[in-house]
């Protein structure tokens, strides 16, 4: 790239900058996300419109860096531990979203007349939802901590991990040579060589940057190192014949599970906000508007088909794992947008030959589509589920539902009690007594309707679940009493709450003393082992009913 065309795509990006700016103000202004500011500015300055910026190679080469520096920071905010916490049950429900959507979709397009592997590839580029759109509403609006908020959460974590092999998937269909195997073999080997040079990067030779003194002194070197790892990442990945969003979405997944990583994303977040601008605006360019004017109908038709598929779809896959109909539609409306991987997806398979560019032109204006909709969408889902709600089940059990997702959503600093027998109901009357707030947390209907007539907030459902857990807000707990009978499940829901909220004590109930160890093992802070206090009350109800015993007085010894 000569002067010229270097100072043409700085250019270039100036302006991009500048109109999602002024577009950007404009949507928030009228209280609308300014990511749809972002698509709007790239679709008016870019060749269909206004031709502000023009030219192929300079488009696709803002699209790559703008994507692989938005996949690195969603990267870093990205936690195994965090999506180990949501619990089987929601990354299940994701899972089963996926396939679904893709074989829907891989059948719908093969009706059209695509090809197998284009089919499969329209399908994996609509199953997944935007991540950058969906949790910065929700975050913005307070609504993570709400159950469709955490389900959401959930579902794009699992939808971020499989990027990875989506890519690959996306790409095997792609090949053109007659070897199949010889291709998909190198590709496996590839990416097993980037991820182990990443790995080992990250493992040995970032903490030891990190442990310098000068980078304690100086917070830009961070930045430096981040910004370098994103690069690298990249460049290897493209240099492996592989995805360079890939090797960056790879680097910044590393980078979270390390140690620094709180450090590098606080110093690395502030340029998070230049990576999605520059990603949406290439968006909005690769979009064509003469096309899409052509085709408009077919356009809003597929996009409504999209949507709608993937609220029935997300709903039914969500119920399949984990309860509460307002919820689950509540959920699916959230993430019923195509997201912002399925443009690395769309390319990849466009480059490789398996959809063409027609159908390529097609997908894209119905993720603007639905992209551009989805600030509308996902602050109303709660609203638009409660209505298709009504009309889907009985009103009664509507509103018993509601309330028992309000009571959830005011919870706490309360006491879970878990296990309402006769020791779990003696311990929440004390609680009471005591002025303290108890949650009754048990598996049977009938002791959860003992605890309810008795005034206690009480809730169905099995402890040993992190969905139930994380309803019932255990993270915002004073304290948990494990009042379950069986050694083996009190054992688990020990693990699970410690697991989940490490910082709430624990106490539990060993009814032989030979469980008590294993319980302090699992992670309790404190075991009550019944059968020391059964013998120390013992001794004091006997002592109490014999006559006083006076203590022999101490005889000085002879001198």
């Amino acid at each position: 790239m000569g002067p010229f065309m270097t100072w043409m795509l700085v250019l270039d990006i100036v302006t991009a900058l500048a109109a999602a700016l002024a577009a950007g103000l404009l949507c928030e202004r009228i209280g609308i996300s300014s990511i749809a500011g972002y698509l709007l500015a790239g679709l008016i300055v870019g060749p269909g419109a206004l031709k502000l910026i023009e030219g192929g190679a300079e488009i696709s080469l803002l699209a790559e860096i703008g994507v692989a520096l938005l996949l690195f920071t969603i990267g870093l905010e990205f936690s195994w531990r965090q999506m180990r916490a949501l619990g089987s049950r929601t990354l299940f429900a994701g899972l089963l979203s996926i396939v679904l959507i893709t074989l829907v979709t891989a059948g719908v397009a093969l009706g059209f007349g695509l090809t197998f592997a284009g089919a499969i590839s329209v399908g994996a580029v609509l199953s997944l939802g935007s991540t950058a759109v969906v949790l910065r509403i929700l975050r913005d609006r307070a609504e993570l901590d709400h159950v469709h908020g955490r389900r959401a959460l959930g579902v794009l974590l699992l939808q971020d991990a499989a990027l990875v092999p989506l890519v690959l998937l996306v790409t095997f269909l792609s090949q053109n040579t007659g070897s199949v195997a010889k291709e998909v073999g190198k590709a496996v080997i590839n990416t097993g060589v980037l991820t182990l040079g990443l790995v080992g990067f990250v493992s040995f030779v970032v903490p030891r940057i990190l442990d310098e003194k000068a980078v304690a002194r100086n917070r830009e070197l961070v930045i430096l190192l981040g910004i370098t790892t994103c690069v690298g990442a990249t460049w290897a990945a493209h240099d492996l014949k592989l995805s360079p969003a890939l090797g960056a979405f790879v680097a910044g997944m590393l980078l979270a599970d390390n140690r620094f990583a709180d450090q590098l994303r606080a110093d690395v977040m502030p340029l998070r906000t230049l990576f999605v601008t520059l990603f949406f605006v290439s968006v909005g360019l690769l979009a064509d508007l003469q096309w899409i004017g052509a085709h408009l109908g077919w356009v809003l038709l597929a996009s409504v088909a999209v949507i709608v598929g993937k609220i029935l779809i997300t709903h039914i896959s969500l119920r399949a794992f984990l309860p509460g109909i307002v919820d689950s539609l509540a959920t699916a409306i959230a993430l019923a947008q195509v997201g912002e991987f399925s443009f690395v997806l769309a390319g990849i398979a466009r480059t490789g030959g398996s959809i063409s560019e027609p159908v390529f032109q097609g997908v894209v204006a119905v993720s603007l589509v639905t992209l551009l909709i989805a600030p509308f969408m996902v602050p109303r889902a709660p609203k638009l589920a409660r209505s298709v709600a009504k009309r889907l089940m009985p009103l009664r059990a509507l509103a018993k539902r509601e309330r028992e997702q309000q009571a959830t959503m005011r919870l706490s600093g309360h006491i879970l009690v878990i296990g309402y027998g006769e020791s779990g109901e003696a311990a929440v009357k004390v609680l009471r007594e005591l002025g303290h707030r108890p949650v009754v947390l048990d598996m049977g209907p009938r002791e959860v309707t003992k605890a309810e007539q008795c005034g206690h907030p009480s809730f169905i459902g099995d402890a040993r679940s992190a969905d139930i857990l994380e309803h019932v807000h255990l993270s915002e707990a004073l304290g948990v009493i494990v009042s379950i009978p069986d050694f083996g499940a009190s054992r688990v829901v020990v693990g699970q709450c410690k697991r989940l909220a490490p910082h709430v004590p624990v106490i539990a109930r060993a009814r032989y003393h030979q469980f008590a160890t294993e319980l302090d093992v699992a992670g309790a802070d404190i075991v009550a082992d019944e059968e020391i206090l059964v013998g120390a009350a013992l001794a004091h109800r006997l002592a109490a009913q014999l006559p006083e015993v006076k203590p022999e007085p101490k005889t000085e010894a002879a001198s």
